[in-house]
């Protein structure tokens, strides 16, 4: 009804006008008032869902999160004398104990000129070639794809000019200038560390260089390119890095020192990281099931109902999740049930972990816990099963899509008739004003003939 409108209906008759036409109104609003309060009963249906489909999709990433047995695994890895190296592993490494001994660490090639009064002191103009290869410990055998020249003339044959010449030849090793106190050196060190790493200078005089005969080179040796050289339970192995991810599966080695006595490496299962994705996972069930219960409650004493309250959809959804947790897995190992590990189902729906028998379970080679929730070769676990079902509630086609869309849908063809009947209380309010104003004006006229009739009939 249009509101803020200035009438002089009623003026005529003294009728209360805009009184009648409000109360007429509010009586052919009723089917638009109905229809808004059914509107806005789907809008805390949709708003209800939304965060139910929140929910699911964090139980989701709960379960996934132990689907496999890669992500349901968690290792570590404790090297017993830490100066010696470091161990990192990932979910595919295999427990176990190992001997690690280390003979050479590896190096980069590096060398050092002769002492130059300072950093812009003159050397001889020529070509420096930089050849990168391999040194076996007695000779050097140059790798062909790795040759590189240096040009030094009178623009730049300075100490610092030489090494600005060698860096922006990217030639696989670095120069810089190393100031004593007293002499300037250029030191000249390989990028990367192994034996296939080293390098020979050659035609620029005061700055050659061969690790076949350091001895009779201008530039100074100061550590060899090597590989590193150690010893994993007793097989002898060399890489070009200290950092070893290709001898033991699933553990990444860093090597920092040589050793004079073989120490431990152990890789075990860590039960507690384990045990806390698992608690992630009852914890996000339970409030998947704790959210629909209450958004499908009705309180009697106060006949109260939930947003979701008689809603089909839910039911199916705490049906498929009670089915799944309620069940048993055919696994080959002596574990079906979550009971098997600490887990039971109470009475309200909601799972309660048994802290000292799930570790228990987690700390026993025995059992195969892992096999209760990842997707098995021939059976689904429980956290496989509830990630799979969900995917599918969530998806398109699912029960919880196809009920959202349907609101939607609802909700869009409950706008259009409200829209519809919008339209149709204007030209109702205008008819009504239309029809008052002609009774008020007939109402006027005739007590304007009344009043004259009556002064006349005075008279006589």
């Amino acid at each position: 009804m249009a509101t803020g409108t200035i009438t002089s209906a009623g003026l005529g008759s003294g009728i209360d006008v805009e009184s009648l036409v409000t109360k007429l109104m509010a009586l052919e609003r009723r089917p638009i008032n109905n229809l808004q309060t059914k509107e806005s009963g789907i809008q805390t249906q949709l708003s209800a869902y939304g965060t139910l489909k929140s929910t699911l999709s964090s139980l989701q990433d709960a379960a996934t999160a132990l689907q496999t047995r890669q992500n349901f695994a968690s290792n570590t890895a404790v090297v017993a004398d830490t100066t010696i190296a470091s161990a990192t592993v990932d979910s595919t490494a295999t427990a176990g104990s190992y001997s690690l001994s280390v003979d050479k660490l590896a190096q980069t090639e590096k060398v050092r000129s002769t002492g130059y009064a300072s950093a812009t002191s003159t050397i001889p103009t020529g070509t420096l070639q930089i050849n990168l290869g391999t040194y076996n410990g007695t000779s050097f055998t140059p790798d062909a794809t790795k040759s590189f020249s240096v040009t030094i003339n009178s623009s730049n044959n300075t100490l610092s000019g030489l090494r600005d010449a060698i860096n922006g030849a990217n030639a696989g090793v670095t120069a810089s200038l190393v100031n004593d106190g007293t002499f300037t050196r250029l030191v000249v060190s390989s990028n990367d560390t192994g034996a296939s790493n080293a390098y020979k200078l050659s035609g620029l005089a005061g700055f050659d260089f061969d690790p076949a005969s350091a001895g009779t080179s201008s530039m100074l040796s100061t550590q060899s390119a090597q590989d590193a050289s150690f010893t994993l339970d007793g097989i002898a192995m060399t890489r070009p890095s200290n950092k070893i991810t290709d001898a033991l599966s699933g553990v990444t080695l860093n090597l920092t020192a040589k050793t004079t006595t073989a120490t431990t490496l152990n890789v075990s299962s860590n039960t507690t990281a384990i045990a806390a994705k698992i608690n992630t996972f009852v914890t996000a069930y339970n409030n998947a099931v704790g959210l629909m219960s209450s958004q499908s409650s009705y309180n009697a004493s106060s006949k109260t109902a939930g947003p979701l309250n008689g809603e089909a959809s839910v039911r199916t959804i705490q049906s498929q999740l009670r089915s799944i947790v309620g069940s048993s897995v055919g696994t080959t190992t002596n574990l079906a049930r979550l009971s098997d590990i600490g887990i039971q189902i109470g009475v309200d729906g909601k799972l309660a972990v048994n802290s000292d028998k799930l570790t228990a379970a987690l700390s026993d080679p025995t059992k195969d816990v892992a096999s209760l929730f990842i997707t098995g070769t021939t059976t689904s676990g429980f956290a496989s099963q509830i990630a799979t079902s969900i995917k599918s509630i969530l998806g398109d086609g699912g029960v919880l899509t196809a009920r959202t869309d349907g609101l939607t849908q609802t909700i869009k063809s409950t706008d259009k008739s409200i829209a519809s009947l919008e339209t149709r209380m204007t030209a109702i309010e205008a008819r009504y004003r239309a029809q008052f104003s002609a009774m008020d004006t007939t109402i006027a006229s005739l007590t304007s003939t009344g009043n004259f009739l009556t002064q006349q009939l005075a008279k006589l």
